[in-house]
């Protein structure tokens, strides 16, 4: 009896060849996972909304994953909106002499009332539009952004955007 605990004992200690392919394929997607998490935290552009015109300024932050648009109604709260860049069919920006705003057509909002943002200074609205326009236009044709560095890559979309 204790050969049969000794031996079972020893056998599942020592990893049969499905547990490793297992843990293999799970540090792999660990490492996939952390360099995601890694590059969604490299910001390619923000902006945020002016002051009086807007009582609680919203801010727009595009990374190398999504867009970010936190629209702020009162002290201390917000609605964070994330959108994945692969989701974004189109984005317009509309421009005056001091102010512009964005308008985002996605797959998910109607393209009769896309999602807007009023009251950006008027060169924020203009560089997050190009970057958005360029990186969607960059998805399309499948290019990998990933090995860029974040500043060469956001000036090379707003290149690719104009």
């Amino acid at each position: 009896m204790d050969k049969n605990y000794s031996t079972t004992n020893a056998s599942s200690t020592v990893p049969t060849p499905s547990q490793i392919r297992k843990h293999k394929a799970m540090d792999e997607s660990a490492l996939e996972l952390a360099q995601t998490i890694n590059s969604s935290h490299e910001i390619l552009v923000t902006a945020t909304t002016v002051f009086p015109f807007t009582l609680f300024p919203d801010t727009v932050t595009l990374d190398r994953a999504k867009l970010t648009i936190a629209h702020r109604e009162f002290f201390w709260t917000s609605e964070v909106m994330s959108i994945r860049i692969e989701d974004i069919l189109n984005v317009t920006a509309d421009v005056g002499p001091f102010f512009g705003s964005l308008k985002i057509f996605t797959r998910f909002f109607s393209t009769d009332k896309p999602y807007t943002v009023s009251f950006l200074h008027r060169r924020d609205a203009l560089k997050i539009k190009r970057i958005l326009q360029g990186y969607v236009i960059a998805l399309q044709k499948n290019i990998d952004c990933s090995t860029l560095p974040t500043p060469e890559l956001a000036n090379m979309l707003d290149d690719l955007g104009r």
